[in-house]
């Protein structure tokens, strides 16, 4: 049974109690991997996979069906997830909503005021990136290094450029070696700036940050849809060269993941991170913020990585801390962190149903058909498989 009219609108109006930081809310099987050269060569030089790599995400083992040790911890999370219901995870969440790492500092954020998109979404010193690239005035930046069980840096969590910080990112990115970026909004979203281009969108166009010899030239190689199934995530090849050296740098932007909301489609999160998955540099993150959007797919990473490596998540409610810690906000309202739980359901009972399907018999798939009721009358959404 779906949440009634009232509830529906009480659930609105609470999330109007615990409002975010102003205009900052934001809102085939394979059972190897590819080769990492081998996929680079057909990539641009990077290791973005072309498929989706089931088998290196949590509950599937490469040529040895179901991976025990995540399915030890997978199972007691579903579980309850579908006990506590949607209304509860929003009471959860409501209860962190407005929690920030103790002894939090920004001096370097308060110093650097021209070079925040928006001043009530302070970036921590801790885990700040350091630029250290030659002909930059400052080495501020706003991001955040944000690991994983297995990889301290596996990602970079930052705010979309401004014009007067592209020169910064692309700073950063060479800097940090990525070969990967993951934008996760649009330039203008209603009619609001909310990331200054900083890439070239034309094939063959070339854009110029900095002075000489210090400068940095973005050229665009190509473009596609990251596969016929993702159609919302397009995929740019980007080179990028500067005095050392040049590097191919490729650039995924999902163009439909609405501001202060969530997707219509609960896979492409999985899809896009398993196409990632190979990258042994940091991944570089960001939407307009840097902590709503982009906190919520990092956050899909971060449980599964734990998952993986059998360690419980049943406490997601400190598992938000643990994000937290390494950048305050992110996942910044209650949708999103309804989302970070449907995908991982969707994930699990339906993608891998025959692995999980113990866990939807009897009582089990009544909670999980109104989990999912519930879920898409709290966030507007209809999402389908």
């Amino acid at each position: 049974m779906c949440f009634t009219k009232k509830a529906k609108n009480s659930l609105r109006e609470r999330s109007k109690v615990t409002p975010a930081p102003s205009e900052s809310c934001e809102s085939s099987k394979e059972t190897s991997r590819l080769s990492s050269k081998r996929q680079a060569e057909k990539n641009g030089g990077t290791g973005l996979a072309t498929t989706t790599p089931l088998a290196q995400t949590p509950g599937v083992a490469a040529g040895k069906g179901v991976n025990q040790k995540a399915m030890v911890v997978v199972k007691p999370w579903v579980q309850r997830t579908l006990d506590m219901g949607v209304p509860a995870l929003v009471d959860e969440f409501r209860g962190l909503a407005r929690y920030t790492p103790e002894g939090m500092t920004t001096e370097a954020f308060n110093a650097n005021k021209n070079k925040n998109r928006y001043q009530d979404v302070p970036c921590q010193d801790k885990g700040r990136i350091v630029l250290k690239f030659p002909g930059l005035q400052s080495d501020y930046i706003h991001a955040n290094y944000l690991g994983t069980a297995h990889n301290p840096k596996k990602f970079i969590c930052a705010q979309g450029p401004l014009e007067n910080t592209q020169h910064s990112f692309w700073a950063m990115a060479l800097q940090e070696k990525v070969e990967c970026i993951i934008m996760l909004c649009n330039c203008i979203e209603m009619a609001k700036i909310k990331c200054h281009q900083y890439w070239p969108l034309e094939k063959d166009q070339k854009l110029v940050f900095g002075k000489a010899p210090n400068q940095i030239t973005v050229t665009n190689m190509g473009a596609r849809k990251m596969s016929p199934e993702e159609q919302c995530i397009n995929v740019t090849s980007l080179k990028v060269d500067w005095v050392e050296g040049s590097r191919t740098i490729q650039h995924l932007q999902w163009e439909n993941w609405p501001d202060r909301g969530v997707p219509q489609t609960n896979l492409t999160a999985i899809n896009l991170l398993s196409a990632t998955r190979g990258n042994q540099n940091p991944i570089l993150v960001h939407c307009s913020a840097g902590i709503g959007r982009t906190g919520t797919i990092v956050a899909i990473a971060y449980v599964q990585d734990k998952m993986m490596a059998g360690e419980d998540c049943m406490a997601m409610n400190e598992l938000l801390k643990e994000l937290r810690s390494h950048r305050p906000w992110s996942i910044q309202n209650e949708f999103q962190y309804l989302y970070l739980h449907r995908v991982l359901l969707s994930y699990f009972l339906e993608r891998h149903k025959d692995a999980y399907e113990e866990l939807l018999i009897g009582e089990n798939g009544r909670k999980y058909k109104k989990w999912v009721e519930d879920y898409a009358t709290a966030t507007g959404s209809n999402l389908q498989k």
